[in-house]
């Protein structure tokens, strides 16, 4: 059963686990480069999905030898998407109500994210969820990818919570990978982004929802 056994800490993923947007990443990497006048290869999205904004911006500078710096890269990344985050994503099915469930039993909740701060304080605000949060942690803010346990670690200490009583939701394998081998409880999100990974994900995580109702 998909029930969340003497839950205290909630670490939420944003993108694909609260909010619908990993269709919006799958080419902004590739639209950046047509800006710069480059055709990006076609497997670019694949190879990026599983690194931090900063891991993703290294990776481009070296691979299509552009003359910019990290944060040029993230600065025009995320000037391409923002509107997106701005004005226009919404929260997954059943997010809302989970969330708002979950404050109602004194569940500490945060967000742990590879997007940018701004861009995820803004989309958090708008779909009425970031007033439930304790806080918004990014890996460029840890400066560390979610390959690593860095972020999940710092978000569990700033709630005070433990590694017993604490769920990472997440909807990516790798993150997730990272939060079991590091100790963590799971909850698998499903994502059309990680369909090819589902059965993957299934075998790892503690608990696997296709949409937040189901742990209502």
């Amino acid at each position: 059963m998909n029930k969340l056994i003497n839950i205290k800490g909630a670490i939420f993923d944003m993108d694909g686990t609260l909010i619908d947007s990993m269709g919006i990443w799958d080419n902004v990497a590739c639209d950046f480069l047509k800006t710069e006048g480059i055709v990006a290869r076609s497997d670019l999205g694949e190879v990026l999905k599983s690194m931090s904004m900063q891991q993703g911006a290294d990776y481009v500078i070296k691979e299509y030898s552009l003359n910019a710096s990290t944060q040029e890269i993230i600065t025009g990344v995320n000037a391409l998407i923002a509107s997106k985050y701005e004005q226009e994503l919404l929260a997954k099915e059943g997010v809302i109500e989970l969330v708002e469930s979950l404050e109602t039993l004194g569940v500490r909740m945060c967000v742990a994210t590879a997007s940018d701060y701004h861009l995820a304080e803004k989309c958090l605000e708008r779909i009425g969820i970031k007033r439930y949060l304790e806080g918004i942690y990014t890996c460029g803010d840890i400066q560390a990818g979610k390959d690593n346990p860095k972020l999940f670690e710092h978000a569990m200490e700033k709630l005070g919570t433990t590694k017993e009583d604490t769920y990472i939701f997440e909807d990516s394998l790798y993150a997730i990978e990272t939060a079991k081998k590091t100790g963590f409880k799971v909850v698998a999100v499903y994502d059309e982004s990680s369909k090819k990974d589902w059965d993957k994900i299934k075998e790892m995580a503690d608990i696997c929802v296709t949409t937040m109702n189901e742990l209502l």
